[in-house]
């Protein structure tokens, strides 16, 4: 008796393995989502960088919000990728632009 509840027990076990590998999570988790078109700037994401140099938002002041989307995590995980792309863009313009005028200012410095 023991062995055919066993046996009936691997049985059911190995279905529902089977069903689930048939199930496209990542699919799943796509169909009620929004699209994934995020903007390409800061003010587009409603934030900025404050006198102390700290993300915030523009109208409310507070601090990244990683659940923009309650229960949407793929979604939410995309808009910080998003984020961070426009942030590392940003950043590269800005160093280049410290760059730029520190030359400049040196080259000046040298001519006069």
């Amino acid at each position: 008796m023991a062995q055919l509840l066993a046996q009936e027990e691997k049985e059911k076990t190995t279905a529902l393995k089977d069903l689930l590998s048939r199930i496209d999570l990542d699919e799943l988790m796509k169909k009620d989502e929004p699209p994934l078109n995020f903007p390409e700037t800061l003010d587009g994401f409603e934030y900025a960088f404050n006198e102390h140099g700290q993300l915030r938002h523009i109208n409310t002041g507070e601090p990244f919000v990683f659940n923009y989307k309650e229960d949407l995590h793929r979604w939410n995980q995309k808009r910080y990728e998003a984020l961070g792309e426009v942030m590392f863009i940003f950043d590269n313009i800005l160093y280049k632009n410290v760059i730029f005028y520190f030359h400049r200012s040196l080259w000046e410095f040298f001519v006069l």
